[in-house]
């Protein structure tokens, strides 16, 4: 009994002793702290990935798990989903909001500034624009995607540098139609250390377009000092991705008159440049008149008559000067040496009177 009671006694001198607790203490807190941070890198897994993959990967074998990084850009590069280029929902309204040329994006818009989406950007992301699709006929068969730089889809191409990407729900043949799908781009550059693409992907109601009218082109290559280069989709399931991609759907749209003036005053001032145009005064008119006119439709029914009016007219005022000219008999240079001495402007309705932008 003597043996048993001393036992006891110094078990209850053990459990009531500080330093017994103290080392208690020390076991739980560091159980705690463990524990926490199992926790934490639990939760920072389940952060960084989708649930649903999260989900896939536990029931997946241990040795995947050596090779997380390349299986995870593998899934990633699976799940890049491709959209119509052309949204028939939205048909009804092509132009407004989101319109319907890649519908699920939104465009960045400043107050008065052009309407456009940047790729990558915070907006994507950080993901670029991929493009798929060489229909000419039907922008329903094209396509657009987001995906990350390292994980591009299966079977892309990485188009180098900036890509102007429009999409013009009118034409690029048409002087002021291609003008307006222009302009927007140019504003972007103005905003960017005039920065300059090395291609162009054209769209028209989603259909692919490879080039542009002559005047419209000459314009470009003045103003960014290339000719415009556009780019062609080799075939129909090799989608190309942009390292940095610009994209206009609303044209002028959004632009105060303030950056319109600012980017039609950079577009004049490059073009004469581009013609070797002098601005000295002394090789104008006083006062310059120009009759431009027109063949088709809207032409002049008599334009002999309407050329003596004006002739007339013109001789009653000192100074000035009369040129009649017809703009599809003008080159491009001739076009914006005639503008620069021109004062007043007499035309038809029509897309030649976008040469307004190049007088004075």
């Amino acid at each position: 009994m003597t043996t048993k009671a001393s036992v006891w006694r110094r078990l209850v001198t053990c459990l009531s002793s500080l330093k017994f607790y103290l080392n208690v203490l020390c076991l739980v807190v560091t159980v705690f702290v463990l524990l926490q941070i199992c926790s934490i890198q639990i939760t920072q897994r389940s952060l960084s990935l989708p649930p649903a993959l999260l989900t896939y990967l536990r029931h997946q074998p241990e040795h995947i798990s050596e090779n997380k990084t390349a299986y995870l850009v593998e899934k990633l590069r699976e799940s890049v989903t491709f959209l119509p280029l052309k949204d028939y929902r939205f048909s009804n309204k092509p132009l407004e909001g989101h319109t319907w040329f890649m519908s699920s994006l939104y465009d960045n818009q400043t107050k008065g500034e052009a309407q456009y989406q940047e790729f990558p950007s915070d907006s994507s992301k950080g993901r670029l624009l991929c493009l798929k699709g060489v229909d000419e006929h039907d922008g329903s068969w094209n396509s657009y995607a987001l995906a990350w730089p390292e994980a591009l889809p299966t079977n892309a191409v990485l188009q180098e540098g900036l890509t102007f990407v429009s999409y013009n729900q009118y034409d690029y043949g048409n002087l002021w139609h291609g003008l307006t799908a222009v302009v927007p781009f140019v504003a972007w550059s103005l905003r960017n250390q005039c920065e300059k693409p090395q291609k162009w992907v054209l769209y028209h109601w989603g259909e692919l377009r490879f080039g542009m009218g002559h005047w419209l082109s000459e314009i470009i290559t003045a103003t960014y000092g290339q000719q415009p280069k556009f780019l062609r989709f080799a075939d129909q399931d090799k989608p190309v991705c942009f390292e940095k991609a610009v994209v206009m759907r609303h044209n002028e749209g959004g632009m105060s008159r303030e950056r319109r003036m600012e980017a039609f005053d950079l577009i004049r001032c490059k073009a004469r440049n581009y013609c070797n145009i002098s601005s000295s005064e002394t090789s104008k008119p006083q006062i310059g008149m120009t009759l431009l006119l027109r063949t088709g439709a809207r032409s002049f029914r008599n334009e002999s008559m309407v050329i003596d009016v004006f002739k007339r007219e013109c001789k009653r005022v000192d100074g000035c000067e009369i040129n009649v000219s017809y703009s599809n008999n003008l080159t491009f240079c001739e076009q914006v040496e005639l503008m620069q001495k021109t004062d007043v402007l007499v035309s038809p309705h029509g897309a030649q009177l976008t040469n307004l932008f190049l007088m004075d």
